[in-house]
């Protein structure tokens, strides 16, 4: 039986090498460009050439994030980048782009390929899709249970997380920080904005109403180890190195638990451990099939710590009454007051200095925060639990060696590390005149690895008896075929050779203006029939599907009509002949070679992301027909796309801290939320029309008769003018 992946996350060289040295079977890592974690330190050119061969060493994996969208004038840095990754032995890159990931696998097609959760996959049409795509692994939507993955095909790797934090929206679905800060999380650039409190209409007090706690699946992994899941992934690269450490280290003991089968929960101690270092509360997420309410944090959004009793404001000082261990130097925080501290001092009953107080004890620190009041203790950080996880044991590499000290012929050695076997002769061997060489220190010459990464398991040694040799010369034996075994662990052979790929040209033969209307009701559907719009909804028991067809998302094989829109790649497989397809905004596309791509296998109207720019939308249109092209220029934009149900005390509606109000919009088992404006580019039009493009999406919601009709007639004037 093969052992599923452990994979670890590697914001920087330091964190890499605590992931590396307490057990990950492979890490996750960015360079300092196209990774969706834009703001942690990752890695620079020569850092990650660094990375990977220090990882390689030690027998880990090396994978490389370049799971961002990928505009026009990226494409060619973005080429050079993969192929420099390439070069430097990467294992794997994952990839957000499709039309990117299609673009690789032509350029460099031996490659190894895994698709970011931030493609959102999360069926078997999108599982086929990629696989067709030559896609070795897919990672994971984090809203799949245990069951939908086991259902899936088995001839593809998935990866799934297993620890740390969750997006409230399904990932590369939220448009929330582009829309609302101008900073993209499909460009790495999220400010997080679920992680604020907002309020409703019928209260002024704020909730955390998006707010996911974090995963913790450590007492859960004899389900997941005995389904098809083949890695299991931590989150973290913005976390500390301890942090990782800590985390690969004990989902390394449990892993190896279970397979030696004495896998049992972990204890609290250990449990108090991982609480220490971050978490928002944990729940077992939609993996394990936790409730909505179990899901989420809506009290705080940031580290909790753990419990450890309760405070009082006495005078100038704050009583603790500790039902858990307090050092000098601990952070802790006073719940109810949300402030927090370091114990930079500690006193005992008699105002004396101490630095530890145990379970039990009543101790007091300096009031300077001014807390009033009383309610629960937190710590949130421990002095002592660095110290503890630095003094865990570390990895090394086990070899095994053999050598030969016969008189009169070179001295020679043979090692293996399991997968090489490497043999180097040395200094010729001689009668002793004096004392002769023990074996005692021959072994122990051999053995004394140092700094390397290397521990012997086994050394069998065969030697004359009353033999000569300078321990010198068995040290120089050892280093040279250590290093060897560096290069050997190391190397990775990979050609230069690269496929010229041109852009596949697709032409329409449309001559006419299109416009496209999405609606939700009867009355919108009577108002855009008289303009002669092509009509979609995603109700799909709003009318007769032959009358109007249907906005597709989850169910993309439950088609009734040949003219429908695709919101998910999956879609794409589901594709007939003679059908009619328009592709969402939603499937990201930002380049024209994700349009070729979707052009090629069926899409006759492309919709180009939201995100893009006139300025971009001139560069697609620059290497692509852009009558391949569809335009959302009016209507709510899709913040979100949830499978978590927030709720906002009995409202749809919420507003953040400025009072903008946003809608939360269910439909078809899904949440979408929407952008407290409707996006307008009616002014972009004209513009978009000198490019070439033809076909213009309107999206309705609770827009009243007269809106719409105002709407549709100045568009028609604009397109006909």
């Amino acid at each position: 039986m093969s052992k599923v992946e452990l994979l670890s996350p590697a914001g920087n060289m330091e964190m890499l090498k605590y992931a590396v040295m307490y057990g990950a079977d492979a890490v996750y890592l960015a360079g300092t460009r196209f990774g969706a974690r834009k703001y942690a330190a990752n890695f620079s050119d020569e850092e990650l050439v660094e990375a990977i061969k220090f990882a390689h060493l030690y027998g880990v994996k090396v994978y490389v994030t370049i799971n961002t969208l990928i505009k026009m004038k990226e494409v060619t840095e973005f080429l050079e980048y993969v192929k420099f990754i390439y070069e430097s032995g990467v294992d794997a890159v994952l990839v957000q782009d499709f039309g990117m990931l299609n673009l690789i696998r032509k350029v460099i097609p031996d490659l190894e390929l895994h698709a970011s959760t931030q493609m959102h996959n999360n069926g078997k049409n999108m599982i086929n899709l990629l696989k067709k795509c030559g896609v070795k692994r897919v990672v994971l939507d984090r809203e799949m249970s245990l069951t939908e993955i086991d259902e899936l095909p088995k001839d593809i790797e998935k990866e799934i997380f297993c620890h740390g934090a969750l997006c409230v929206s399904y990932s590369g679905q939220c448009l929330l920080s582009s829309l609302i800060m101008n900073r993209s999380g499909n460009h790495g650039e999220c400010a997080g904005l679920c992680r604020l409190s907002y309020h409703t209409k019928r209260s002024d007090s704020s909730k955390y109403y998006l707010s996911l706690k974090d995963i913790c699946t450590i007492n859960h992994l004899d389900k997941i180890l005995s389904s098809s899941v083949d890695s299991l992934k931590i989150e973290g690269r913005m976390k500390s190195p301890i942090y990782v450490g800590y985390m690969t280290y004990i989902y390394r003991k449990q892993i190896d638990a279970y397979y030696n089968g004495t896998f049992k929960n972990i204890s609290k101690q250990e449990m108090d451990n991982i609480m220490l270092l971050f978490n928002r509360g944990f729940t077992k997420g939609f993996l394990l099939g936790a409730s909505n309410e179990e899901m989420v944090n809506r009290e705080s959004p940031n580290h909790i710590g753990i419990s450890i009793g309760r405070y009082e404001e006495i005078k100038n000082k704050i009583k603790l009454t500790l039902t858990e261990e307090l050092c000098q130097g601990d952070a802790i925080r006073f719940s109810e007051a949300k402030e927090g501290m370091t114990v930079n001092f500690l006193y005992d009953k008699k105002d004396n200095l101490i630095s530890l107080a145990r379970k039990g004890d009543v101790v007091f620190v300096d009031n300077f925060l001014k807390i009033h009041g009383a309610g629960e203790l937190r710590k949130v950080a421990s002095i002592r639990l660095k110290k503890e996880i630095d003094d865990l044991p570390k990895r090394a590499v086990s070899i095994e060696g053999e050598i030969e000290l016969l008189v009169g012929k070179k001295a020679v050695i043979r090692i293996s590390d399991g997968l090489n076997k490497l043999i180097l002769e040395g200094a010729v061997v001689e009668k002793s005149i004096n004392r002769p060489v023990s074996l005692e220190e021959v072994k122990r010459q051999i053995c004394k690895t140092g700094n390397t990464v290397y521990k012997f398991e086994k050394l069998v040694v065969k030697m004359d008896e009353n033999i000569f040799i300078n321990l010198k010369d068995l040290n120089n034996l050892r280093r040279d075929i250590l290093a060897k075994m560096d290069e050997a662990r190391i190397f990775r052979k990979r050609s230069r050779e690269y496929v010229d790929v041109s852009l596949e040209m697709k032409k329409t033969e449309q001559k006419d203006f299109n416009i496209s209307v999405v609606v939700q009701n009867k009355e919108q559907v009577e108002i855009a029939s008289k303009f002669n719009c092509e009509i979609f909804s995603s109700t799909m028991d709003l009318v007769n599907g032959k009358t109007v067809n249907e906005k597709v998302r989850e169910n993309p094989d439950k088609i009734d009509s040949n003219q429908y829109i695709i919101s998910d790649l999956g879609g794409l497989e589901l594709i007939k002949d003679d059908d009619m397809v328009h592709s969402d905004y939603m499937l990201n596309v930002v380049n024209s070679y994700t349009v070729s791509e979707l052009a090629c296998r069926g899409v006759s109207k492309v919709g180009v992301s939201v995100e893009c720019s006139y300025e971009e939308i001139k560069d697609i249109c620059s290497k692509v027909d852009p009558s391949l092209l569809e335009i959302l220029v009016y209507g709510r934009v899709e913040l979100m796309k949830m499978k978590f149900n927030p709720t906002f005390d009995g409202e749809n509606t919420f507003l953040d801290r400025n009072n903008v109000e946003y809608i939360v919009w269910k439909s078809d088992n899904m949440n979408y939320l929407l952008s407290p404006d409707p996006l307008n580019k009616f002014e972009e039009i004209k513009d978009l029309i000198t490019l070439g493009i033809k076909n213009f999406r309107l999206d309705f919601y609770d827009e009243s008769r007269e809106e719409i009709e105002k709407i549709l007639k100045s568009l028609t004037m604009i397109i006909r003018s």
